[in-house]
C-alpha cells in the first residue's frame, strides 16, 4: 500500500500529522480523493465532512470549515478554519447557528452578507450531519 504524509491544521491547532493512505475532502465541485503520488496541486475546500485513512481500510471522519489542500512531493497539507471530531460538536449550538444563518439568508442584504450567511449555513449543516446517526 502506498502512503503519503498528511498534515491537517485548523486555525487553532495541528489536528493530525502522520502517514496516510487516502483522504477525501469536500471541494466546490464535489468530493475529491487524494492518494499517494498525487500530482502537485492546490485546491479550495468547502465546509463538509473530510475522511482520511491511515491504513486504506479504516476511516477517520471529521467536520471541516473552509480552507484549502496543497499537495506536493507525496505530502498533503490541509488547512481549514475549523476541524473537529463529531463528538466535539454541540448539536444544540449547531442547530441554532443553522437557524440564524437561514434567517439571515431570508433577509435582503448585501452580496457580501449573503455569501457570509451562506457559508455559515454550510458549516452548520456539515456539523449537524456529523452528529446524526447516519454519519
Amino acid at each position: 500500500m502506498n502512503i503519503f504524509q498528511l498534515k491537517i491544521m485548523a486555525a487553532n491547532k495541528v489536528f493530525f500529522e502522520g502517514a496516510c493512505a487516502k483522504i477525501i475532502v469536500s471541494a466546490p465541485d464535489g468530493d475529491l480523493e487524494i492518494l499517494a503520488n498525487h500530482q502537485a496541486t492546490v485546491f479550495a475546500v468547502v465546509p463538509g465532512i473530510m475522511r482520511f485513512s491511515e491504513d486504506g481500510e479504516n476511516w477517520t471522519k471529521v467536520v471541516t470549515g473552509s480552507g484549502f489542500v496543497m499537495v506536493s512531493d507525496n505530502e498533503a497539507l490541509f488547512i481549514a478554519d475549523t476541524v473537529e471530531r463529531p463528538g466535539e460538536i454541540d448539536k444544540i449550538r449547531a442547530r441554532e447557528a443553522k437557524e440564524r444563518a437561514e434567517e439571515q439568508l431570508r433577509q435582503e442584504r448585501s452580496r457580501r452578507e449573503y455569501l457570509h450567511s451562506k457559508a455559515s449555513l454550510a458549516r452548520a449543516m456539515a456539523r449537524l450531519k456529523a452528529t446524526s446517526k447516519h454519519f
